[in-house]
């Protein structure tokens, strides 16, 4: 698998790195979408559903790294660079300067670390000061509050709702969508920094 004119982003507590062969071929990478906990607010009926095989998820992960428009990443964490997740910066539109962002964070032993907010915001720096992109996007379920949060403490705006709009089993549920204009986007203070 390869991709085009990627380079690592470190962040404070990661580092997002090009989505390679090693890390498709990791089998906590399959294990995370099919636990139907990881899976459950990302969108994925299919996956949530149903066990994904390997070969769909090859498909997927190979189609994003041939991609001319997406930047798919693997999230490692900082210093030893475990793989705990994935990134995608998709539907990268030069001309309009606009993308938009996607994040699964699969290793369920970090969640609640701040780690959402430090690959959003490292995603974004890119985008924004790197890519020269003007504005981004994304989504969440409305059941996932905490990521909401994330997005709206970077400078990330409600901009819709879309009711009823994402399928959990039975239940029907509302799509948040978000948007940030790059002089929008606020980097917060982590813990023990003083502000600048």
């Amino acid at each position: 698998m390869t991709q085009r004119d990627m380079r690592p982003l470190p962040g404070r507590q990661v580092v997002l790195v090009p989505f390679g062969e090693s890390h498709l071929r990791d089998p906590q990478y399959l294990a995370w979408l099919r636990d139907r906990d990881v899976v459950r607010t990302l969108n994925l009926p299919a996956y949530y559903n149903s066990q994904v095989s390997f070969a769909e998820l090859e498909a997927y992960c190979r189609h994003l790294c041939e991609s001319a428009t997406d930047y798919f990443y693997a999230i490692e964490l900082l210093p030893a660079g475990r793989f705990i997740g994935t990134a995608k910066l998709g539907a990268v539109n030069a001309y309009a300067g606009t993308a938009d962002i996607g994040i699964m964070i699969g290793a369920r032993d970090v969640w609640g670390r701040g780690l959402a907010t430090d690959v959003i915001a490292t995603i974004c720096q890119n985008a924004f000061n790197d890519l020269g992109l003007r504005r981004l996007t994304a989504g969440a379920m409305a059941i996932n509050p905490a990521m909401i949060r994330v997005f709206e403490k970077l400078g990330f705006r409600r901009e819709g709702c879309f009711r009823q709009h994402d399928r959990l089993g039975d239940n029907y549920i509302d799509h948040i969508h978000l948007g940030c204009l790059h002089q929008e986007f606020t980097i917060p203070v982590a813990v023990g920094e003083a502000h600048a």
